[in-house]
C-alpha cells in the first residue's frame, strides 16, 4: 500500500509578500495541493492529509473554500482520507473539513481507517487524547498512526517558538510508523538504540533537492519511526531554509520517499563580499520565483547599486545594506528550540563552550545539577 501523506496547508489569499492582494499566495497554496494529488494519482496511492487545511481556524475565505474544493473533486480516482487539525475547528457543521465529505473521508473524531489493499491505520484527530490512541492500538496487530500534533523534541524552524514542550511520542503507545501534521518543518525520528547509547534522533529532510525530485529517506522494516510531513509551501520567513513537499510511503516495504514540489521560497542571502554580490547577481535568475532578501554588509561599491535595483526580477525582493561590524568576535552556535528538554540545551552549551582544560563529562555533570 502506498500513501502520500501532506499536512498544513493553511490555504488562504496571504496578503504578506502578495504582489496582487492575495490572490497569487491562493495560487501557490492550490498549486501544491494539485502536485500532491497528482503524484498520488501517478502512483496509484492513497493521499493522506494530516490537518489544517484552512486559515484562519474559525472561517473559511469563500475563495479558498471554492479552489480546494473544485481541485479535489479533479480527482475522484484517488482515494483521500483528510484528519482533522487545530486550525480545521469545529463549528456547528462539523469541522472546517465537513464541506469535503462528497470527495473524500472525513476523520473528525479517532478512528480506524481501512482502504482498500487491505490497509488501516489508526486517524487521530488534532483533539484526540494519546492515551486513547495508545488503547485503540493494544492489540496484538499494530497499526500505523496518523495524526495532528506536536511532539516534544522536535525540530522547528528559526522563528517558530511555541511556549508548549510537546506531547510525549511514547504517550501515542506502540507502533510501527508514525506520520503526523502540525509542524511545518518537515523531518523524521529515528528511535532510540539503547545498546548503542543513541537517544531518539530528529533528521531533516535534504535542502538542496530539486523540484520535481524526491530522496529516500529511510528502508527496510519499520521499528517505529515517526515523521512529519512539514507543509508542502513555504508560507512566511520564519520558514526559511527548510524544504518543502510532501511524503511518499510504502507501508509495506518501509520505504518513505520526501518529494519536493514546486512552489515559491523565502530566500534570506547574507553576503560580505562584493565578490560574494556579483555571484548572486549573476546566479539572480535561481531565485526569480522565490522571496529574497539580501542582507549585505561588505565594502560600498558600484556593485550595490546594481544589487538594488533588480527587484522587480522576483516575487518579493529586499537589499538591505549594513556596515559591516569590525571588533567582534563570532562565538560558537549551536542549534536551539523550544522543543528541546534542560539537559539537551545544557549538552549543547557545553559542547559550544568547552572550558580549556576541563573534562567536557565533569563540565556536562556540573551543569545539569
Amino acid at each position: 500500500m502506498k500513501l502520500v501523506c501532506t499536512a498544513d496547508f493553511h490555504i488562504h489569499p496571504w496578503r504578506l509578500e502578495s504582489r496582487d492582494g492575495g490572490h497569487d499566495r491562493l495560487m501557490d497554496g492550490l498549486s501544491c495541493l494539485r502536485q500532491s494529488l497528482e503524484l498520488a494519482r501517478s502512483v496509484r496511492a492513497a493521499w493522506c492529509f494530516l490537518g489544517d487545511f484552512k486559515q484562519p481556524k474559525t472561517l473559511w475565505p469563500q475563495e479558498a473554500l471554492t479552489g480546494s474544493h473544485a481541485v479535489l473533486r479533479d480527482f475522484p480516482d484517488v482515494e483521500k482520507v483528510l484528519v482533522a487539525g487545530n486550525h480545521d475547528a469545529e463549528g456547528m457543521g462539523g469541522s472546517g473539513l465537513a464541506p469535503f465529505k462528497d470527495v473524500g473521508r472525513v476523520v473528525e473524531k479517532l478512528e480506524v481507517v481501512d482502504l482498500p489493499g487491505p490497509f488501516a491505520f489508526i486517524a487521530a484527530p488534532w483533539n484526540a487524547d494519546p492515551a486513547a490512541v495508545a488503547e485503540a492500538n493494544s492489540g496484538v496487530r499494530k497499526l500505523p498512526v496518523f495524526s495532528h500534533g506536536f511532539l516534544a523534541g522536535c525540530m522547528l524552524g528559526p522563528e517558530d517558538v511555541r511556549i508548549a514542550k510537546g506531547t510525549s511520542a511514547g504517550a501515542y503507545g506502540d507502533f510501527p510508523y508514525a506520520v503526523f501534521g502540525d509542524v511545518h518543518r518537515g523531518q523524521w525520528r529515528v528511535p532510540a538504540d539503547p545498546a548503542a547509547g543513541r537517544p531518539p534522533t530528529w533528521c531533516p529532510y535534504p535542502t538542496d533537492l530539486e523540484v520535481g525530485m524526491a530522496v529516500t529517506v529511510r528502508r527496510g522494516p519499520w521499528s517505529g519511526e515517526i515523521f512529519y510531513c512539514g507543509d508542502p509551501y513555504a508560507q512566511n520567513w520564519g520558514e526559511r531554509g527548510t524544504p518543502k513537499g510532501c511524503l511518499l510511503v510504502d507501508s509495506d516495504s518501509g520505504d518513505v520517499e520526501f518529494c519536493r514540489l514546486s512552489s515559491p521560497g523565502y530566500v534570506l542571502l547574507e553576503i560580505d563580499t562584493v565578490a560574494g554580490l556579483e555571484a548572486f547577481l549573476q546566479r539572480r535568475k535561481e531565485y526569480k520565483e522565490d522571496f529574497v532578501r539580501v542582507v549585505y554588509t561588505g565594502p560600498g561599491s558600484a556593485v550595490v547599486g546594481a544589487a538594488e535595483r533588480v527587484g522587480d526580477e522576483f516575487r518579493s525582493y529586499q537589499f538591505v545594506y549594513r556596515r559591516a561590524e569590525t571588533g567582534t568576535v563570532r562565538g560558537s552556535l549551536v542549534e536551539v528550540h523550544a522543543g528541546l528538554s534542560t539537559a539537551e540545551i545544557v549538552a549543547g552549551y557545553a559542547r559550544a563552550r568547552p572550558l580549556p582544560g576541563a573534562d567536557p563529562k565533569v563540565v556536562l555533570e556540573a551543569g545539569l545539577r
